[in-house]
């Protein structure tokens, strides 16, 4: 029984070590030359009702891909402001697809802040990190992705500060025009 408080107490301590080091608070953008020839690759991944969600089910949409993990206050600041983005915006075609990068063992306490936070939007598990890797190799926290309709990346956030959400939705508003 010792050995397995030992193992959990390891593992919340490395957690939060990781978490102070990643989680951000800065906001900023970091690329976003308009019409990168990036394009997006398909991914697929498990929501939390086990679902299977492929980022090409959300073809022609302008799609905001938010990497977020449990420990990361800035991404629950940045989730909650995306969900007003993504309620304002979905019916002309915005979709928010969060993606948690916290381990497998985890799932329980992404559900419990899930519901408390009272996230409504795709909530994907990406306890492997393969997706992460993809996008943000220096998984830093939070970090987003915006994709316009045709599934070129338009520009990428790391960070997040209040009033970040006025750049991501004049982003938003911009592309959902094209």
């Amino acid at each position: 029984m010792s050995r397995v408080f030992a193992a959990v107490q390891f593992a919340v301590a490395c957690l939060l070590l990781f978490g102070l080091t990643a989680c951000q608070a800065h906001g900023g953008k970091i690329s976003g030359d308009r019409g990168e020839s990036e394009i997006r690759r398909d991914f697929s991944l498990k929501d939390l009702k086990g679902k299977t969600i492929r980022l090409s089910q959300h073809k022609d949409k302008v799609v905001l891909i938010a990497f977020w993990g449990t420990w990361c206050g800035p991404c629950q600041t940045e989730l909650t402001q995306m969900q007003a983005l993504w309620k304002k915006h979905r019916d002309a075609g915005f979709e928010l697809l969060s993606i948690c990068v916290d381990p497998p063992d985890t799932e329980s306490l992404v559900r419990q802040t899930v519901r408390r936070y009272g996230y409504e939007f795709p909530v994907l598990l990406d306890q492997e990190t393969e997706v992460a890797n993809r996008y943000n190799p220096t998984m830093d926290l939070p970090f987003s992705v915006l994709l316009d309709r045709k599934g070129r990346v338009f520009a990428r956030h790391q960070g997040f500060r209040p009033g970040d959400e006025k750049t991501v939705e004049q982003e938003i508003i911009k592309l959902l025009a094209r």
